[in-house]
């Protein structure tokens, strides 16, 4: 928990951005041997969501029409959807806002889906339509070039996670892992979330994964997993999209199971892990139930040996949680939760996140009785921690554009 300075202005960092360019942009991104794909992507790809233009009428609702007609009435909404793509854009937004620093997870609300990867719209997908392994990594390749051009040109703000697209192929994924890190996307990876377990593409516990495990410890990049993606196809039934919204957020939570039963942060003690727009207080009861699993005597999990702590410990160890559309239930929970894993985040420019349209108001209202020292690590200190921001350059940042400590802590 990491509270560098006493200066009057409060340092902000979202742990939750989302950026992506007009799919179209993917044709200068794209690897040459794969244009023609790029172009029968195209050709198909339809947007879910209305950020930039209308949805396709056969498609079903996901939010209720009288909500996005008062949305797309404020004049940020438009700020926001340009902002997925200019960085100039971005970067004022930012400013506006009084935040120093935003991590960025590819977007899909604003017609700019990733190739071949379809960030959340797995529900809305048969299982029969998905893209082969080779296809998602280079849609994920794609996508990496295209965000360093975005976050170089404020990289010490601009904060991009590299993807991956998928498992299945592990020398593929170190190798562009180490490219996209190399390529100035420092801050992390985001894991392919996988609702199946299959002989291409197992869980995350299956030793074969090691190489990326040991390529992202080694270079400080956290694995994150984030809302949205990795669901299974809910039918074509009206109830779909309900069931999505009621379930997408569990899905998830299950790496972190994987990544602890799994042995996986005992072998790699230097990997982190951000769970990321998922809620924060299910894991008071998560760690409680695989604590009681893994030392209570009617189990033999722990016989192997393969586990030298609890998975609390692990998590305490190596985890963090992107508290996005955080929730005055959660901030009164913070103890029990871990204040010091915390990270908040605005979750911009997403129409399910209309916090992020007036952030300062937000932070008071749903802070207010928070002393000082926990609401700077949630708002920054602990992101520092996660991701070994530089501090120094983050508070010259806030001198200039962060709003005074005295707006937002409150007696």
């Amino acid at each position: 928990m990491t509270v560098e300075t006493q200066s009057e202005r409060m340092l902000i960092v979202s742990s939750d951005g989302h950026v992506g360019p007009p799919v179209e942009s993917y044709r200068d991104h794209i690897d040459p041997a794969h244009r023609d794909d790029l172009e029968d992507w195209l050709n198909q790809y339809v947007p879910m969501w209305a950020a930039t233009q209308a949805k396709d009428s056969n498609l079903p609702e996901t939010l209720s029409e009288k909500y996005k007609r008062e949305w797309m009435t404020n004049a940020k909404v438009a700020e926001g959807a340009a902002g997925t793509w200019n960085p100039a854009q971005r970067l004022k937004s930012l400013d506006d806002d009084g935040i120093a620093a935003d991590v960025l997870f590819p977007d899909d609300q604003s017609a700019n889906s990733p190739p071949f990867l379809w960030f959340a719209r797995d529900y809305n997908r048969p299982p029969g339509a998905e893209y082969s392994p080779q296809l998602k990594l280079v849609g994920a390749r794609a996508y990496n070039r295209w965000l360093a051009e975005f976050c170089s040109v404020a990289p010490e703000r601009l904060r991009g996670l590299a993807m991956i697209g998928s498992m299945a192929d592990v020398e593929g994924a170190v190798a562009e892992i180490r490219r996209a890190h190399a390529d100035g996307l420092t801050s992390g990876v985001l894991l392919p979330l996988i609702y199946y377990n299959s002989p291409e593409e197992p869980f995350w516990n299956d030793r074969r994964y090691d190489p990326i495990w040991e390529a992202c410890a080694e270079l400080s990049m956290p694995v994150h997993t984030h809302t949205g993606s990795g669901c299974p196809w809910y039918g074509d039934q009206p109830e779909g999209p309900i069931l999505y919204a009621i379930e997408c957020t569990t899905w998830p939570h299950r790496p972190l199971s994987f990544l602890i039963a799994g042995g996986v942060f005992e072998r790699f003690p230097d990997l982190r892990m951000v769970l990321t727009e998922q809620g924060s207080g299910w894991i008071i009861e998560a760690l409680m139930m695989m604590d009681h699993i893994v030392t209570d005597r009617m189990y033999a999990f722990g016989e192997g040996g393969h586990l030298s702590m609890t998975p609390s410990e692990y998590f305490k160890r190596q985890c963090w949680i992107g508290s996005s559309i955080l929730s005055r239930p959660e901030v009164e929970m913070r103890h029990a939760i871990g204040v010091d894993k915390m990270m908040w985040g605005w979750d911009y420019p997403h129409i399910e996140a209309p916090e992020w349209l007036a952030p300062q108001d937000n932070l008071r209202r749903i802070m207010a009785g928070v002393p000082e020292d926990e609401l700077k690590a949630i708002l920054a200190g602990n992101a520092i921690d996660a991701y070994n921001f530089d501090t120094a350059k983050l508070q010259s940042i806030a001198e200039r554009v962060g709003p005074s400590v005295s707006k937002l802590v409150s007696a």
